[in-house]
């Protein structure tokens, strides 16, 4: 089981967001979720998860702000991050890597990639 582990889920999608809560809780996963930037910033201001799960396109800030600001804060910036998302073309693939991503993973999910991809990560 993986109980203590943490992991933060930022999607403006609320279908997604279920879909993946409801995967990583079947894991033992503990999970907090946001759909916003803004809504992720003030989670961290209080909570450092073991992992954070990134949707890039998002409305007003998107994923590359928020990886932006987290590999930027000290606080931070050991937190791995896997990108999710339904772009994941060589330009936005290279600019997550760039900006410290450690993974994508492409959308629609294959549920056991994804997990792979996950328990790899912590």
């Amino acid at each position: 089981m993986n109980i203590e582990k943490n992991i933060l889920v930022v999607d403006d999608s609320e279908t997604n967001l279920v879909l993946i809560e409801a995967i990583l809780e079947d894991e033992g996963f503990l999970i907090k979720s946001a759909f916003s930037v803004k809504e992720a910033t003030e989670l961290l201001s209080d909570y450092i998860p073991d992992l954070i799960l990134l949707d890039l396109l998002m409305p007003n800030e998107n994923g590359f702000d928020l990886l932006k600001k987290l590999k930027s804060n000290i606080n931070y910036s050991k937190i791995p991050v896997i990108i999710v998302t339904a772009f994941a073309n060589k330009e936005n693939s290279a600019m997550s890597f760039d900006l410290g991503a450690i993974d994508i993973i492409e959308k629609p999910i294959d549920i056991p990639l994804f997990l792979e991809k996950v328990n790899k990560a912590l």
